[in-house]
């Protein structure tokens, strides 16, 4: 048996997002599209909160790693690989550019709305999951739990979003199905080495630079 549940937030970034589509007089719906980002989207969020194989608190990569991983454990530390490679190519690429690197973390933690920082971490999420992806081209078992979660996002409805008070909010579901009985993993960040913990924080926030209205805001400020 399967179902979905359903969530109400704030869109990250919701109160940027609101005050660029004042300022280009953009109505709301004029950025939402019911598109291939939307049903990805819906994807990793299915994985990371409801039908994730190895965690309680997920991030989303799970999927990509069902064969190659065998334990949560084995699959914590190649998220925290993929996460600290991205870490690591920013140190690399901005290496003396100390403000641009704060900024960076600062939009991370959602200290700050910081457009461009915004658009480097869309760009490193998209390059660690177009890897994955290849990868997975030859892991059938991963093509397997792909399939069957797209599957489950068939189901769901469209997301939806509404302005109130300079944010804009959202609701979208989840698909659920019924789980094998495994023990999960819980995640917390004190159960990692100090050197771990940013690239952990990578993982858990990073998707959220994937969110279909950032994406399409983005596509709209290049435009």
């Amino acid at each position: 048996m399967s179902g979905i549940i359903t969530i109400e937030s704030e869109v990250p970034f919701g109160p940027m997002l609101y005050g660029w589509l004042y300022m280009q007089e953009l109505p709301l719906d004029k950025v939402v599209h019911h598109d291939a980002i939307e049903t990805h989207y819906l994807a990793w969020e299915t994985v990371r909160k409801q039908i994730n194989p190895f965690f309680q608190n997920g991030t989303g990569f799970e999927g990509y790693l069902i064969s190659r991983c065998p334990t949560a454990e084995s699959a914590l530390e190649e998220i925290l690989n993929i996460n600290q490679n991205i870490l690591d190519a920013i140190a690399r690429l901005y290496r003396f550019q100390y403000g641009f690197r704060s900024r960076l973390m600062r939009t991370l933690t959602r200290d700050a709305s910081d457009p461009e920082a915004i658009h480097i971490w869309s760009t490193y999420l998209g390059a660690a999951l177009g890897k994955l992806r290849a990868q997975m081209a030859q892991d059938p078992q991963a093509q397997l739990f792909r399939t069957r979660t797209y599957q489950i996002v068939k189901t769901l409805p469209p997301m939806t979003y509404y302005a109130f008070d300079t944010n804009v909010l959202q609701k979208y579901a989840v698909g659920t199905k019924n789980g094998s009985g495994k023990a999960k993993l819980c995640v917390l960040p004190q159960m990692l080495n100090p050197s771990q913990q940013d690239a952990w924080l990578v993982a858990e926030v990073i998707g959220e630079f994937g969110h279909p209205m950032v994406r399409n805001v983005l596509d709209h400020q290049a435009a």
